[in-house]
């Protein structure tokens, strides 16, 4: 649907939706310095620390994601320049061992920052899934191992004896963090690999006129190692697929060496202006670290709350701008194509698992949200909150696939002939309809962000709260919904890079 409003009005909508926004974050603002005026509740946020010396500000560092990123780049960022540079050796002088160069160091990495034994754990998916594929498992023998796995590591994290095996006492708590991040990521890439490589199977058998040709066993296993095992996107992300990684050993390159070392330079210095204010902004918004005393996250009143949710959104985008365009930026000095950086709020791993669920009929699309959303929620870890998140978001899936269905109706373009008469009504009405939907998408997204206490307490807020504070959230909804309808004109980053692939 395109907006079909003039200037004016829509101007006055994104006006009207930054301000309120602008508004809710200056009141977090006032009240968490407000509240953290009384000496105990300070003392009581462990995570609010000595920030830097020039603002005489303290910094929250409750985000843990935020901080293994950093630490992995601090760490890394050497070592990937250099197994780039040897690459770039190995592409002019011997291109057929590169993959087995890209394994080879990888697992050096593990072994001299992180450790043997947790190279060991890291491996270990990949040899059961390369076992899988070498003795002709299907898809369903594919996902039941996933699935499993998923189990056993969500047990494992709580067992003394995998920690004890890793020698949790010498490890940083970054290190930990960072080896759950790559089971999680591995997960998605084997369960990927081992879905395409089904597929290419399946077409040799029922395609029998077509010449299809399969690697042997040993490419087999030496590609999908190549592609999990990959250094920049070991960690932190983000998911590419196999067939952008395949295309990177295809390309000729020898002229795009310093095109590519160009960019590569913008792109750090982009980041790391993304750094610093992310990390200045976290001497300001403490919203995170207050909720480690939920009494004083309970005392903010509802615009304030609705500003810890919109503090939220843009950390958690921000982060993961700057973490996955680090390392895309590292992965495209090798000419692979990561995936663009996420214009809204990224569902991690929702777009490679719905790949892998390939089910040929659009009326099984809602059996494939489901059993996308049952694993993303097995992948994110078994707890109440995730759980609440992907029903959420299932249950506005299932209102948006009836509302388009019922779009298309006969009954429908009667009353839009007849009562809404115009294109403009027509958005109107549909952003009318949209707002209880994008404020069940954010209430999720406290569930996500902030856990079952923060989500349950937005959610009384918004049932309970006065008149006043509902009707400003629910202008500022709207008028979300129509900036959103008018962006759908706007092309996004995957679009152009398919339409110059095209060209």
């Amino acid at each position: 649907m395109k907006s079909a409003f003039n200037s004016f009005e829509l101007s006055l909508y994104f006006i009207m939706w930054i301000s309120i926004n602008v508004y809710s974050l200056y009141t977090l603002f006032i009240v968490q310095n407000d509240l953290l005026k009384n000496p105990y509740l300070k003392l009581s946020l462990k995570d609010l620390v000595p920030g830097w010396s020039f603002l005489s500000r303290d910094k929250d560092v409750s985000d843990v994601e935020w901080s293994s990123w950093k630490f992995y780049i601090q760490t890394s960022w050497v070592y990937m320049i250099f197994q780039f540079l040897v690459t770039e050796l190995l592409r002019k002088a011997w291109p057929s061992i590169i993959r087995y160069w890209f394994i080879l160091s990888s697992l050096i990495f593990v072994i001299l920052y992180m450790g043997l034994n947790q190279m060991l754990t890291i491996i270990t998916q990949p040899i059961i899934f390369s076992i899988i594929m070498l003795l002709g498992g299907k898809r369903i023998s594919i996902w039941l191992t996933s699935i499993t796995l998923l189990l056993c590591y969500n047990s494992l994290k709580n067992i003394y004896f995998f920690w004890q095996f890793l020698d949790h006492g010498n490890l940083q708590d970054e290190e930990v963090y960072l080896l759950l991040f790559a089971l999680a990521w591995l997960e998605l890439r084997c369960v990927s690999f081992s879905i395409d490589h089904v597929e290419r199977v399946e077409k040799l058998q029922n395609k029998k006129d077509e010449v299809i040709v399969l690697p042997s066993k040993l490419e087999t296993v030496v590609n999908m190692f190549s592609y999990v095992l990959y250094l920049p996107l070991l960690y932190v992300g983000p998911i590419m697929l196999y067939e952008d990684f395949e295309s990177s050993f295809h390309v000729d390159n020898q002229a795009k060496l310093i095109p590519r070392l160009k960019r590569f330079v913008v792109d750090m210095v982009l980041f790391l202006i993304y750094t610093f204010l992310m990390d200045l902004a976290l001497h300001f918004m403490y919203f995170y670290a207050m909720q480690e005393n939920m009494e004083a996250v309970k005392r903010l009143s509802v615009l304030a709350l609705g500003g810890g949710g919109l503090w939220m959104g843009f950390q958690f985008h921000l982060k993961y701008v700057v973490s996955y365009g680090t390392t895309a930026a590292f992965a495209r000095l090798d000419n692979m194509n990561p995936p663009p950086t996420p214009r809204y709020i990224y569902r991690p791993g929702y777009s490679t698992v719905s790949h892998c669920v390939n089910l040929p009929k659009m009326t099984y699309k809602l059996s494939a949200s489901f059993v996308t959303f049952t694993f993303i929620f097995m992948w994110h870890g078994i707890t109440w909150n995730i759980f609440v998140w992907s029903v959420l978001n299932y249950f506005g899936i299932l209102i948006e696939y009836s509302a388009k269905a019922l779009s298309v109706t006969d009954t429908y373009k009667r009353f839009k002939a007849k009562i809404m008469m115009s294109d403009a009504m027509e958005v109107r009405f549909v952003a009318f309809l949209c707002t209880p939907l994008l404020i069940l998408s954010v209430i999720s997204n406290f569930y996500l962000f902030a856990g079952s206490e923060v989500g349950d307490l937005f959610f009384s807020e918004i049932l309970a709260g006065s008149s006043y504070n509902l009707s400003m959230i629910l202008i500022a909804v709207y008028c979300c919904c129509q900036v959103s309808i008018s962006l759908q004109n706007v092309s996004s980053r995957t679009d152009v890079i398919r339409l110059t692939k095209a060209d």
